[in-house]
């Protein structure tokens, strides 16, 4: 009996605090004036530590439309997405090029809208150097990170980085005058990496390093994509791996119930515990019903 009563408070709690979040939920859709240019934000408002999304390079907020929701529903916390300069709906820097520009443009955008405090961080691809140096600048306001098939500088290096570096120089070309946010991404691509090479992620938070099973058709790019990601998990304590099996390098399409439960889990362990356990409570429901649903 006394399980039972337990069991329905549980449920009642979870019921309320879902409730709740639907409720309360609120998004921002606005341009921060960032000096030079202005930074499109889209903003899900909630209660609890920042999650701040990191786009892959060449893509915009608008790739996190799928799983927001979702990640909000289970946390009910404030969810930060955006497009870098020259990408979606913000404007082009033309004075100031780079990763570091980039950076400071995010810095100023934040510090303006009051998430300059305490954060966690999501990326993808080649967001996962713009994440790596806000969190090597800011190493002391981070929570943890959630790391999706990230680019690492481990695996843009030595021959193929000349090479990459080669492709992009012919491929940029056609964006130079229609698309500069393009053009400079092309064209950084060699100084960018070697910019964040000696600005490690901080081994102090925690980790959950996302790695695509099949990130590339080449098997060798494969296989050195996979033992850079090893590498770097094996650097800290507070670092975890977890293999995306059967998926691509876009993980978050290919498998959005694995991508949602574990920034919901890793959002879940900045709580308290009766707080904690609510979210993660809230995670493994989605989970079950994601994984229940029919194939199309």
């Amino acid at each position: 009996m006394k399980n039972t009563l337990r069991l329905s408070i549980i449920i009642a709690a979870l019921v309320q605090l879902l409730g709740g979040t639907r409720a309360k939920a609120q998004t921002i859709d606005t341009l921060v004036d960032v000096g030079y240019y202005k930074l499109h934000f889209y903003i899900i408002k909630g209660r609890g530590t920042p999650i701040l999304f990191e786009a892959g390079g060449g893509e915009t907020a608008a790739v996190w439309k799928n799983i927001l929701p979702d990640i909000a529903q289970i946390t009910g916390t404030t969810l930060i997405s955006y497009d870098r300069t020259g990408f979606g709906s913000s404007t082009f820097n033309g004075q100031r090029h780079g990763i570091l520009n980039g950076i400071i443009g995010l810095e100023t955008a934040l510090h303006k809208l009051g998430y300059d405090q305490n954060m966690l961080l999501v990326a993808h691809s080649q967001g996962g150097i713009y994440a790596q140096l806000y969190a090597y600048r800011h190493p002391q306001q981070l929570k943890g990170a959630v790391l999706i098939d990230i680019s690492s500088s481990c695996w843009f290096a030595g021959k193929r980085l000349v090479a990459l570096q080669q492709d992009s120089d012919l491929e940029k070309q056609k964006y130079k005058a229609t698309h500069p946010g393009l053009y400079y991404l092309f064209d950084g691509l060699t100084a960018n990496f070697d910019y964040v090479r000696d600005k490690p992620f901080p081994m102090s938070f925690p980790i959950i390093d996302l790695v695509a099973e099949y990130p590339f058709t080449d098997s060798t790019d494969s296989v050195d994509w996979h033992t850079c990601h090893a590498d770097f998990v094996r650097q800290s304590p507070n670092r975890t791996a977890i293999m995306a099996r059967g998926c691509g390098h876009y993980i978050y399409k290919d498998n959005p119930p694995l991508v949602v439960s574990t920034i919901a889990n890793t959002y879940a362990q900045t709580l308290p515990i009766q707080h904690r356990d609510l979210v993660m409570g809230k995670a493994l429901s989605y989970t079950i019903n994601a994984l229940n649903k029919p194939i199309k």
